[in-house]
């Protein structure tokens, strides 16, 4: 995968989330509402956490956590976990040229979930990209 910036999106409890990554730089940023409210720096190939808050209706805070998986060969994974629920977080377009249309907000997911459907893409692609060229 070459370098280039990847943008996150949920709409979660009247709230915008958004993760925002440069593969080049290393640098992931977390926005509720427009508003950065983390940064960090990523890892080649490892999962980073970020940490944000957003609002009940009775305005208490709501912590959360968004994890981004930088996964060798493949695509990245965002997935944020609210209330001990994990969203998966659909990878939108970042400019007027790369627009389509926005996905529904997946259902919460368990991390097994999240694990099984990545295998099977996993294996689906290796096959497909591999599976006519074998030497045997």
């Amino acid at each position: 995968m070459g370098a280039r910036q990847c943008r996150f999106h949920l709409d979660q409890g009247g709230h915008s989330i958004t993760v925002v990554w440069e593969s080049r730089s290393r640098r992931a940023e977390l926005l509720v509402d427009g508003k950065v409210l983390a940064l960090a720096r990523t890892a080649p190939h490892a999962t980073t956490e970020l940490r944000g808050e957003i609002a009940d209706p009775t305005g208490a805070p709501r912590p959360f956590t968004v994890r981004l998986a930088d996964l060798p060969d493949a695509e990245p994974l965002c997935a944020a976990v609210i209330e001990g629920r994990q969203y998966l977080m659909p990878l939108t377009p970042l400019t007027g040229r790369e627009q389509w249309q926005n996905e529904p907000a997946p259902p919460p997911r368990t991390p097994a979930e999240l694990l099984a459907r990545w295998r099977h893409r996993r294996r689906h692609r290796h096959r497909r990209h591999h599976g006519r060229y074998r030497h045997g």
